[in-house]
């Protein structure tokens, strides 16, 4: 089926065709294109389509969801970015009408909001019920009075983007559904969806003349550019996003590097002085502009909610001086409220002298009499919602629920009126969407953009368009899953392709070196992202080594090297560490049937997928400093790894072939971020963590295989070189004599193996002399002192003496990756403690300890409030997940040497 031969259902409006079958004014280029490359071509777009927007990670959900969806996803409900195949259409004739009435919109609700939160004349004058204010949980008297961030015209304006729902009526006309106004979400993931289709239908797309939205964010940053208090040509301006577990970080990511704003969380500034102020390693660097995300209660716990952990203590402060501009401005929430909906037109009279252009869907506010008796007199008819916020949860259709649930209803509406109001439902114009191999008729609505410049107001063309074939999701949160389409304003000239973000070409820019400006969160999560993905590399090595060896012809019982590995396995956290008790091990199941179980085993805290999760996890929070490929690697490492086989795990053959393609992702990761990552401290944090992890799981391979001494050692010798990556050198160097000695110093004490102790240790003390250090102190650091204590005792064994055995045990090398063992969590702390701001407590990732820190001191910010530096710490794989600590504070140790 062809869109040629699609026909609108029912009696609605349908924005491709009219009633009659005949084509709207746009849309004809797109039916022939979809009749020439056929259904075949309809879904090949379609696949493209979904790949690219897998491989971009572009998702609705949280940091969070998307590590659990990685590593279970049948367990995790998920709500992947969807987008359909085909766009929808709006002649620029009828868009013309549309944007006339958001411009409107958009200063009428700025002229609003300034009423409220200054002479307040609207309630003075009844035009507004007094209970809208003063009854509404979104509202702070704080807000009230608040200045208002001043351009570099001398201009002053609470609001700088808004958002507009909309809905298409039976007659076509154009309804207001709701208004966003705090910090309306969705311009990354329409940005996304533009980028997606002018790829795949590049040519249908300059066909179609379509506006391009490129011009809206070049208006954008040259606005919030303007509000910088200082610095009007280069300011520095941060996007502050509620932050990984927040369902809109992706496209809080996707923006700021689109835009190349920094990327902040509420733990990476701080209020010192007069000045708003980034931390970074290198020190604080002063922020003019903050673009936030975060709910305006969440802004500074010292004036607000004192919980939150998203905002900056002191911001407030800030604002009345004037020395940070905020877009949009603190309290703008209020006039988002649906209760305001009804009370709009009389507002738009008095405020702006006009009539309102484009009218809200019938709402009612409970809080007035009439209106509730009306509402609860008619209730079927109706949906209801809150009045003074906007959640994520779904509208009551009263219509849909039993008799005992609507006199529920209606008692609480009764018990607490001004908290609700009711909507008149409404029946959503339709728009053709390609699914299931033809053409289906599904509901449409639309969110619309504005940037307010004064009397300006730039409307995006299009907007964010959301379809689905059940009328009631419409009225949902564009976060609820809904199929996305990317909305074409079609005109009859070409468009204009000259419009860029890039800077100009001509302009002078200073050279510059970055690394600097750094964050103490980045650098941690960059620390563990290192760490978890070596731990997932050494993981599967060890895995994969003893596998072949279960594989083999060869009985079990026979093969001298599998105790080792096992006792290995079990160090590293993969297996239950009784199966490496020779006396426990014939009560349990076999080998052969438990390692392959164990690659999927989403329990065990320190195995292979929690590690995966916990890269997907790191990864997530630092997207915006990965590059794209790197991202989509590690992205593909925990989906890989979560999908179970269809045959039976102890399939071991098809077990390998999954570790050897995980090997090989995670080897790309390696190169990328060799080639990729420029050397700055970013770099560094994530080599520090790998190098450290990478010791780590090196001594349990040594300690579980060499220190021990056994009849036939060959074997032994042989698995834990190819568990370490290290075979090859070790036969290039000596054939097949394999020998204790030799097979020592290639995996201790030779600096040129990359894989050995002394490279590790050597890399760990030039990282951590690199990093920043106070320019008027001449002694060395902790961490340094420990980084070159470690080094030393590895430069001053002698491989000889360690490959000496008293017959059972070697000492001298067992008492060398002691204390090797021992001093990494040290380092490891003190590296936390310089660079992360930890404090209380120690965190182990592969140990049985859990001790505090006695000589640790809680940070205090300026104010004296408790410094929520960072909020999110990695958990400590030895205990419950339920039970891990959230807190930050928590530094990162490793275990010591484990004996089988």
């Amino acid at each position: 089926m062809n869109l040629a031969d699609y026909l609108p259902g029912g009696a609605l409006f349908d924005g491709c065709k009219s009633a009659d079958g005949s084509v709207r004014r746009g849309w004809q280029p797109i039916v022939d294109w979809s009749t020439q490359i056929g259904p075949a071509g309809l879904d090949k777009r379609t696949n493209q389509l979904e790949m690219m927007i897998r491989d971009s990670g572009a998702t609705f959900r949280s940091a969070a969801e998307t590590a659990s969806v990685a590593t279970d996803g049948e367990r995790s409900p998920g709500r992947p970015w969807k987008l359909a195949t085909v766009p929808h259409a709006i002649d620029a004739s009828s868009w013309s009408f549309v944007e006339v009435g958001l411009q409107q919109r958009a200063r009428l609700l700025e002229a609003v909001l300034d009423d409220l939160l200054g002479p307040q004349t609207l309630i003075r004058q009844r035009i507004l019920p007094p209970e809208l204010l003063w009854k509404n949980p979104s509202f702070r008297r704080v807000y009230h009075g608040l200045p208002v961030a001043v351009d570099d015209t001398g201009q002053a304006q609470r609001l700088i983007v808004t958002g507009t729902d909309l809905a298409r009526g039976v007659d076509g006309s154009w309804w207001v559904v709701g208004d966003r106004t705090r910090a309306p979400s969705g311009l990354g993931y329409l940005l996304e969806n533009r980028v997606v289709t002018s790829q795949t239908l590049s040519n249908l797309i300059r066909q179609c003349n379509v506006r391009r939205v490129a011009a809206f964010f070049v208006k954008l940053r040259s606005r919030l550019q303007s509000l910088a208090p200082r610095m009007h040509e280069n300011p520095r301006i941060a996007l502050l996003t509620p932050g990984e577990k927040s369902y809109r970080y992706f496209e809080d990511a996707y923006l700021a590097r689109y835009l190349g704003y920094m990327l902040v969380q509420g733990s990476d500034l701080a209020v010192r002085g007069d000045r708003l102020n980034f931390r970074t390693l290198g020190g604080l660097v002063p922020i003019e502009v903050v673009w936030r995300h975060v709910s305006d209660r969440q802004c500074d716990p010292l004036e607000l909610d004192p919980h939150s952990a998203q905002g900056v203590t002191g911001l407030l402060r800030m604002v009345r001086r004037g020395s940070v501009a905020i877009g949009n401005a603190i309290g703008s929430a209020l006039v988002q409220m649906p209760a305001l909906l009804p009370f709009l037109p009389a507002a738009c009279k008095h405020l702006l002298g006009e009539d309102l252009k484009l009218p809200s869907i019938d709402t009612y506010w409970c809080g007035g009499l009439k209106e509730r008796e009306h509402v609860l007199a008619n209730l079927d008819q109706f949906m209801i919602r809150p009045a003074f916020v906007i959640d994520r949860e779904p509208p009551q259709f009263a219509g849909s629920l039993s008799s005992d649930q609507k006199a529920e209803l209606a008692s609480r509406i009764r018990a607490n009126p001004a908290a609700f109001v009711a909507q008149q439902t409404m029946n959503h114009a339709t728009t053709p969407v390609w699914h299931e191999g033809k053409f289906r008729s599904w509901h449409f609505s639309l969110r619309s953009f504005q940037i307010l410049d004064g009397d300006q107001v730039e409307v995006l063309p299009g907007g964010l368009a959301r379809a689905d074939p059940e009328e009631n999701r419409m009225f949902r949160s564009p976060t609820s899953g809904q199929l996305t389409m990317d909305c074409w304003v079609v005109d009859e000239q070409p468009a204009a392709w000259d419009v860029s973000l890039l800077p100009d070409p001509n302009s002078p820019l200073e050279l510059q070196r970055g690394g600097s400006d750094l964050s103490s969160r980045v650098a941690e999560h960059l620390f563990w992202l290192g760490r978890y993905v070596e731990r997932c590399e050494s993981i599967a090595r060890l895995l994969r080594t003893t596998l072949r060896r279960l594989a083999g012809e060869g009985s079990t019982s026979r093969q001298s090297e599998i105790p080792q590995l096992i006792a290995a396995l079990a160090g590293i956290g993969q297996i239950e560490p009784d199966y490496a008790i020779d006396e426990l091990g014939g009560s349990f199941p076999s080998l052969e049937t438990v390692l392959p179980e164990s690659v999927f085993d989403t329990i065990q805290p320190e195995g292979l997928q929690s590690a995966a999760k916990l890269v997907v996890s790191n990864a997530t929070a630092v997207r915006d400093r990965l590059s794209t490929d790197a991202y989509r690697v590690l992205k593909r490492v925990a989906e890989e790894l979560s999908r179970r086989p269809s045959r039976a795990t102890s399939d071991i053959g098809f077990v390998i072939e999954k570790l050897n393609r995980l090997l090989v992702d995670l080897l790309a990761f390696a190169g990328l971020s060799s080639d990729s990552m420029t050397r700055t401290h970013a770099w560094r944090f994530l080599q520090l963590g790998r190098r450290i992890e990478r010791t780590n799981q090196t001594i349990e391979l040594i300690s579980a295989g060499l220190v021990s001494t056994i009849k036939n050692e060959r074997n032994v010798f042989e698995a834990v070189l190819e568990a370490s990556d290290s075979l090859m050198t070790y036969h290039a160097r000596y054939m097949n004599l394999v020998r204790p000695i030799p097979v020592i110093d290639l995996l201790v004490t030779d600096d040129s193996n990359p894989r050995s102790l002394a490279f590790q240790l050597k890399d760990i003390d030039r990282f951590v002399s690199e990093l920043p250090r106070d320019p008027n102190s001449t002694s060395l650091r902790d961490d340094q002192l420990q980084a070159k204590s470690l080094l030393h005792e590895v430069e001053m064994a002698n491989p000889k003496a360690l490959g000496v055995s008293n017959g059972q045990r070697r000492e001298q090398l067992e008492i060398l990756l002691q204390r090797i063992s021992e001093g990494l969590p040290r380092l490891s702390d003190a590296i936390a403690a310089q660079y992360f701001f930890h404090t209380a407590t120690t965190q182990e990732l592969t140990g049985i300890r859990y001790r505090d820190r006695p000589d640790a001191s809680e940070g205090t910010t300026e104010s004296g409030s408790a410094d929520a530096s960072a909020t999110d710490s990695q958990p400590d794989p030895t205990t419950d997940q339920a039970s891990q600590s959230q807190s930050q504070s928590q530094s990162s140790t490793t275990r010591g040497t484990s004996q089988p």
